[in-house]
């Protein structure tokens, strides 16, 4: 890469989702590792939503492109799937010309796509740009018709595909659409040990965090993270461990159908919807294990936060990225993905595990965090571009 590099960044959101903060710990750790310092990385404000973020990115040094100077469509509710739907289109077809535009007058050296990645694609798919599109692969993705269209289409004019981890670049390959010589595992720069520290010690002011011991959960509350699935094992696993409760943070589309079910289960005092947190870390810090029923994942972020506080881990075995991160019950168990009985039974395993077993899995979950550190996700990007 060169020293001056220009990079643009593309990642509209609707909703306050890991990819957030891995947008800018990407650009902080490039500005904050690189020895010239001569990297100028701009983040596209499609519609305002960036907002929130300036005092944090200003003081990152992170430059900010504002498409609008009003931004009304933040008034607008937007949660919901067919909101959700709508509000994509919205941002797409607002976005299109001054996208266009700016990458035609700026022509950065390149454009780094994160989400609402279909924009960029078919702009480059008719435009010829100085700029080098680097596809970022987060999720784990559903190959629809539209999708493998646009990647076959765009393919071409792709300069690199990035993705989290080796399961989700096997998959790619597989699909035989980019040239594989392109893709490139680069882990999320999502640990930030410092930050860590630091938030992990502020107490929380909960009575609901007593002398029981803490199931902690977090996530969007979508049928990807299928926390129906989880609180309705939950209502089976206290009939056996009576001193356990339920922590689930995050807020979304289910939230109220989630509530409905506590309320029918009877596990108002042993539920609890956290609602989204800023931080999550003295959550973490105060809770006894982690566990994750997603449907699928990307890289499962709050999985590695878990990793890096300690906290023993169960996990679905959903695609991608967790049956290399636990490596075969060495940092933690994996269910068999929906599966009640297995569910249960590797919780029993965890709970009931010795300590010597325990603090083997949390040594070795967070030694593997160093991969997911801002300064690893330095070395790697700037390898590749």
């Amino acid at each position: 890469m060169q020293n001056n590099a220009k990079i643009f960044v593309w990642s509209p959101f609707i909703a306050k989702v890991g990819t957030v903060n891995n947008v800018i710990n990407n650009a902080y750790s490039l500005i904050k590792f690189s020895k010239l310092r001569k990297f100028k990385i701009s983040l596209i404000n499609s519609f305002g939503e960036w907002n929130n973020f300036q005092e944090d990115l200003l003081e990152k040094k992170i430059n900010i492109i504002n498409f609008f100077s009003f931004n009304f469509f933040l008034k607008f509710k937007k949660e919901g799937f067919l909101k959700s739907r709508l509000s994509y289109i919205f941002i797409f077809f607002t976005s299109f010309f001054p996208l266009l535009k700016i990458l035609k007058k700026e022509k950065p050296d390149y454009l780094t796509a994160h989400l609402i990645t279909s924009l960029p694609l078919i702009l480059f798919i008719f435009f010829n740009f100085r700029t080098k599109l680097i596809l970022n692969i987060a999720g784990y993705p559903k190959i629809n018709i539209f999708r493998k269209f646009l990647w076959k289409k765009s393919s071409s004019k792709i300069f690199t595909i990035i993705c989290p981890s080796n399961e989700l670049k096997e998959k790619l390959v597989e699909l035989n659409i980019f040239d594989y010589k392109k893709i490139f595992v680069v882990q999320d720069p999502h640990i930030n040990i410092k930050t860590i520290n630091r938030l992990k010690s502020i107490k929380i002011e909960d009575e609901f965090f007593d002398n029981s011991k803490i199931v902690i959960s977090i996530g969007r509350l979508t049928k990807q993270k299928n926390f129906h699935f989880l609180i309705i094992n939950f209502n089976e696993l206290i009939k056996k461990y009576d001193n356990l409760k339920l922590v689930i943070i995050g807020d979304g589309e289910e939230k109220y159908s989630l509530i409905r079910l506590i309320k029918k289960l009877n596990l108002e005092k042993k539920v609890k919807i956290a609602g989204y947190k800023k931080n999550i870390y003295n959550y973490l810090y105060c809770s006894n294990f982690y566990v994750s029923t997603s449907r699928w994942e990307g890289s499962s972020l709050s999985m590695i936060d878990a990793a890096f506080i300690a906290l023993p881990i169960l996990c679905s075995d959903c695609p991608t990225g967790r049956k290399e991160f636990i490596d075969n019950n060495k940092r933690g168990y994996l269910f068999l993905n929906d599966n009640k009985a297995d569910f249960l039974n590797k919780f029993d395993l965890m709970f009931n595990a010795n300590k010597s077993e325990i603090r083997s899995q949390l040594i070795e979950a967070k030694k593997e965090t160093k991969k997911f550190t801002l300064f690893k996700h330095y070395l790697n990007f700037n390898n590749i571009i």
